[in-house]
Order: structure tokens, then sequence, then C-alpha cells
């Protein structure tokens, strides 16, 4: 069987098409949109700007699975922006009657849990915290012996984190206190306890730039998945410590397309590995849209 799936997120748009063979998934391909959806959110509400955006995008990837006829499902799914937004049934009817999907808005919860999956694919996930930072929010999961023992959704993400805390361009010492506050502030508000826990398994597409551009810096194999903690801290004391110039030609050459959101997801993951005393940082190359398929197709629970 084939399966098609559309994570709309705050930040990105992306489809992904797996192959699934008996207990195997494969990701067959991927398709990217920077949409930015959450430059469009104000007030509660999704602009019509932005919908229109997300619209357009949709009809690409639709254009993208008519050509690809071995489909045999489609699931567009919606995070954070969507999901906060009080139009959203204003969306999705937009959306069913323009582009013909019905899109399946996730919770925090759920997200968390799918995360928590699709990670468990490809890395050990058997204890500790694990977070996907997304868009708009940034999910955070305690695990012990392999299954979720709490989990809740922060109300902050790289490109909220950019939008609601960034004074300029790029992100200054008294931005980065200011995201590195409510972070921690979000976290007792939600009860995450402060805990101690070894290893910190992020997932989504602000850990893996996070991981570029940890490798390039300290000269490490893109094979490698694994940070240390210490070392991330002092990696985003550098950046802040460059000139401007310097750090835009940094983020240029390594993830152009997260020139705004890449130290801010940044800051969001080295607090909560800070909160967690979490001396190791395993980035997984499969997450929510992963878990998603296993959920789906293969009833993992």
């Amino acid at each position: 069987m084939i399966y098609s799936v559309i994570d709309i997120g705050s930040n990105t748009i992306r489809l992904s098409v797996f192959k699934v063979n008996g207990d195997s998934v494969i990701n067959l391909f991927s398709e990217k949109e920077q949409a930015s959806l959450r430059s469009y959110f104000k007030d509660g509400v999704l602009s019509e700007k932005g919908i229109n955006k997300l619209i357009e995008v949709l009809k690409i990837f639709k254009a993208v699975i008519d050509n690809f006829d071995e489909i045999d499902h489609v699931y567009p799914f919606a995070t954070a922006t969507i999901r906060n937004s009080s139009n959203r049934n204003e969306i999705l009817k937009k959306v069913k009657d323009e582009v013909g999907f019905d899109i399946e808005i996730l919770s925090g919860e759920e997200e968390a849990k799918l995360a928590f999956i699709g990670a468990s694919s490809s890395i050990d996930v058997s204890r500790g915290v694990l977070t996907d930072i997304g868009g708009g929010s940034s999910e955070v999961v305690i695990i012990d012996h392999s299954k979720v023992i709490k989990s809740t959704s922060l109300d902050i993400g790289s490109l909220s984190a950019f939008n609601d805390y960034v004074k300029g361009l790029l992100v200054s010492k008294d931005d980065k206190k200011d995201i590195d506050e409510e972070v921690k502030k979000e976290l007792a508000d939600n009860n995450m306890y402060k805990e101690d826990h070894d290893i910190l398994a992020a997932v989504g597409g602000s850990a893996r730039a996070t991981l570029k551009l940890y490798n390039n810096q300290y000269d490490l194999p893109t094979s490698n998945y694994e940070m240390e903690a210490s070392k991330l801290n002092d990696l985003i004391k550098d950046i802040l410590a460059m000139e401007d110039r310097d750090t835009l030609d940094l983020i240029l050459q390594v993830k152009p397309d997260r020139i705004h959101t890449l130290v801010p997801g940044m800051i969001i993951l080295n607090r909560i590995a800070k909160y967690f005393s979490c001396k190791k940082i395993n980035v997984s190359q499969t997450g929510v849209r992963e878990g998603y398929i296993y959920n789906k197709a293969l009833k993992v629970k």
C-alpha cells in the first residue's frame, strides 16, 4: 500500500509518500514548501492571505499526488497554527471546497505521541525526554520503559519565537534571554518537573537543522546524529558573539531556508536540554509523519 502524508506545520508544509509492506515503512519521496503560516497568524486568526497561501501549497501537492497513480490513501494533518486558529472551521471548509482535502487537526498530545512513535523507528527512545520543535509549538515527552509517561505541548516554536521575541533580523543576547524565560515558564506551567535525564531525543526540522550546523562547526561527518549538550550551548554563545554579517553567511551556507528560525529553534532545544539536565541530544531522522503512518497503517499505539 502507498500512503501520502501532508504535514501542515506553522513554518513548513511537507508532503511525504510512504510504501507500507508488512511491518516495513519506506519513504519513497518527500517535498517541502516554506509557507510560514505562523507569520499570517494574528490575534488568534489565520488571515485570508495565510489561508490562500495554504491552499496554494496544497494545490501544488495535490498535483504531485494526482500524477502518482499508485497512491492508495492521502492523509493531510495540521498542527499548532491551524489548531490554535479561532477561524479553523472556515479554513477546513475552504480547503475542502477548493482542494478536496479533509484536514485532520492533531492535538498537542497526539502530535507528541506520534513524534515518539516516529522517532522510535530510527533511534533508541526507551527512556529520557523527547522533543519536537515545530514552527508554532514544541512538544515534550517523558519516556520510561519505551512508554510515554507524560507529554505536553509548549506554545512556542522556532517561527513563533522569532515573531514574538526577536526584535531585528537576527537573535540578540536579550532576545535569547526572553526566549529562554518563556520556554522555562511554559515547562513549569505545564507541570513538567525538572527531573534529570541523560538523553534528549529530538525530532523535526529545527532539530535536523541544528544538527547540520553543529556538524559543520565541529567538523563532524554528516552521518553523526548526536550532539553534546554542552557543545550546543557553546555553539549558541559563539553565534551570538559573531558580527551580524558572519552569522548571516554561516546560516546561508548551512541552512538558508531557516535564516530567521534556525537560531530561535536552537535556543529552544538548548533550553529544554538544560531544563532536564540532558548531557546528550540524539537527533532522529524520523518523526511525526512516520509516526502517523505507523499509527494509521500499522496500528502502532
